[in-house]
């Protein structure tokens, strides 16, 4: 969630970011980000500023008298971003909120509109390299998982407290494993006999449906079922969207990278039901779109980058124009 993507030693052969080693912060499509939103003065919105890398690309392409809005649901993301642009500190403003608490923002910051918006959604790499909050599966750590440590229930509360079939439907809708019951079968035995409170003891549970070596790839899915369960992040993403894009000047544009198929669906749903619908056109009903895509298909990252950083990867980005009211 936000702002730079890390460069990390990984292990061979897996590309889902489960090592804990931070190279260097490297924010994902920063110069596709550039492109897409910097077009001149006015305020800018990183609803997910992480490290501030990317408001730090786009803070030092705009023009002076650019300003930039930066929220995160985390407090230690907030720290690093403070340092981060610091150069910068008389144009921004950050902001301790989750981003569907965009409207709320704008009133008390007595902002009017936006120039640009950009969301960078799911995990970032500070949150990954934070071994206090077991985000990777890669070490044994306390099995938090929140973005914001300050708030809501820890993922060792949920799976203490949810029945097998919630647990399910977070495996198979968040994580899209074909195992969900399986899975939550062999937790709710698990927790029986002892509480699961680390990454390992989490693991542990699910020895049973996938063995002793599971595949990287099923530990990454199941982890980011938890995660998404206890962030509630795909609730949050259209209200935030739909926020933000009422907010943009005609012209401006929103851009928002994702990092699986959950979220980009839900992206791209959004964009293009800004559009009029195939019976709209059928009857000749005039439906004023809100956005339209700009490009209509997502932007990826090119292969350099994926080089100098694999967890690009798996990166979309997707854009909207504002039209004219």
């Amino acid at each position: 969630m936000g702002g730079a993507r890390s460069r990390r030693q990984r292990p061979s052969g897996t590309s889902w970011g489960v090592a804990v080693d931070v190279v260097e912060h490297l924010p994902v499509l920063a110069d596709e980000v550039v492109a897409a939103l910097v077009q001149g003065p006015g305020w800018y919105l990183d609803a997910t500023v992480g490290g501030g890398g990317h408001a730090a690309r786009l803070l030092g392409a705009l023009p002076a008298e650019a300003r930039l809005l930066g929220l995160d649901r985390d407090p230690a993301a907030l720290v690093k971003a403070g340092e981060r642009l610091a150069a910068y500190a008389d144009r921004v403003r950050l902001v301790h909120a989750p981003f569907d608490q965009l409207g709320e923002v704008m009133r008390s910051e007595r902002l009017g509109s936006l120039a640009g918006a950009l969301f960078d959604l799911g995990l970032s790499s500070l949150q990954l390299g934070d071994e206090t909050r077991g985000f990777s599966f890669a070490k044994d750590a306390p099995l938090d998982l929140r973005f914001d440590p300050t708030a809501g229930s820890p993922a060792h509360a949920l799976l203490a407290e949810a029945d097998e079939a919630t647990l399910a439907g977070w495996f198979y809708e968040h994580g899209e494993l074909p195992e969900g019951r399986r899975l939550a079968r062999a937790i709710v035995e698990a927790r029986g006999k002892r509480a699961l409170v680390t990454t390992w003891d989490l693991k542990a549970a699910v020895r049973p449906v996938w063995g002793e070596a599971p595949h990287p790839r099923q530990l990454a899915r199941l982890f980011q079922a938890l995660r998404i369960a206890v962030n509630d992040e795909l609730a949050r993403i259209e209200p935030a969207l739909t926020t933000a894009a009422h907010a943009l000047e005609p012209g401006a544009r929103l851009a928002v990278i994702t990092y699986h198929s959950l979220e980009d669906r839900l992206v791209k749903r959004f964009l293009l039901g800004s559009l009029p619908g195939k019976r709209e056109a059928q009857l000749g009903v005039r439906v004023a779109p809100l956005l339209t895509p700009d490009p209509r298909r997502a932007i990826e990252p090119t292969p350099l980058e994926v080089t100098r950083n694999p967890r690009a990867g798996s990166a979309r980005m997707r854009v909207g124009r504002r039209n004219a009211a």
